[in-house]
């Protein structure tokens, strides 16, 4: 039983160092934890809205560019070239004057001659003043190769630089073109990575001061704790209990110990346990042994009985 208990206040007790370790390490958990899934939740509503934007942005310039060439179909057939060039003239006069969006955002125009993907406008990156064409089979300029597939629709992929970028692809079905508008992923991953260092800064600054904080107020609970458990364990090692059979002498009532050897039944009571003896003599071996005083003792015990009967009651 006291072995029991020593063992159990043994495992329950936890050293200050690994306390601090524990507490330190569920805070980080959850200050993680919540870290990573408020900057996913706003990085996937930014995202989503950049998606929307860039959408609308792609569909209204193709449907302005149709537009322009429609127009210039009835009323430019004199334009040197034909209206289709009339109307790649204008593109290219008001893209010259636009500087993009943001810091990577542009837009791409351009057309399928065989088996390449050639750009009608200039490049904000790169390739600037004289874009180069782009193998229709390349790896790259992937949104505009599903433009010139007369698909429409956002995609992550690479453009012509082969930077990965979120690209909005129209098809301009009266000139047979291809138009899309694009920001590098990079661009937009920046500030919630930027957010993600700096939030992180703050939380371990915040997690050391609440782990210092817990420290300073829960040292002294722990010590008040410690002594109460050093003295539990002190009580339990002075404790002790005799069980199971004990050999004793049928004649002498002498006890064998562990060791074999015969102990008076006092002397291994003591040894055994905290118990302590006071020696008397009972009625029956005062009678036996000594007779000639056994009458005198027998009534001094029962002055002794009635004395305290009375004083009790």
């Amino acid at each position: 039983m006291n072995n029991l208990a020593e063992s159990w206040i043994n495992n329950t007790r936890i050293r200050p160092r690994k306390r601090l370790l524990l507490l330190v390490g569920i805070m980080s958990f959850t200050v993680t934890a919540t870290l990573v899934l408020s900057i996913t939740f706003l990085y996937r509503t930014a995202l989503n809205e950049e998606k929307q934007r860039l959408a609308e942005t792609a569909k209204s310039q193709a449907e302005l560019i149709n537009s322009v060439a429609a127009f210039d179909s009835k009323y430019s057939a004199e334009f040197p070239l034909g209206p289709r060039a009339a109307t790649l003239s204008q593109i290219r006069q008001a893209h010259s004057q636009y500087q993009g969006f943001g810091m990577t955002g542009e837009f791409t125009l351009a057309e399928r001659i065989g088996d390449s993907i050639v750009f009608l406008l200039n490049h904000r990156h790169y390739d600037l003043d004289k874009p180069q064409p782009v193998p229709w089979n390349a790896k790259i300029a992937e949104p505009m190769r599903l433009a010139l597939s007369g698909k429409s629709g956002i995609v992550i992929g690479l453009d012509y630089r082969g930077e990965t970028v979120l690209a909005a692809h129209e098809p301009v079905v009266g000139l047979h073109l291809g138009i899309v508008a694009k920001i590098d992923l990079a661009e937009i991953r920046a500030p919630f990575i930027k957010a993600g260092i700096i939030a992180t800064g703050f939380a371990a600054i915040f997690i050391a001061l609440g782990a210092y904080t817990f420290i300073r107020i829960t040292n002294p609970i722990i010590m008040e704790l410690s002594e109460t458990v050093n003295s539990l364990q002190a009580s339990l090692s002075e404790l002790k209990t005799l069980r199971g059979i004990l050999p004793i002498c049928s004649y002498c009532k002498k006890i064998r110990d562990d060791h074999g050897y015969w102990n008076q039944v006092e002397e291994y009571i003591s040894k055994n346990s905290d118990a302590d003896f006071s020696h008397g003599i009972c009625p029956s071996c005062v009678d036996k042994h000594f007779p000639e005083i056994a009458e005198e003792v027998h009534r001094a015990n029962k002055r002794h009985q009635l004395k305290k009967s009375g004083s009790s009651s």
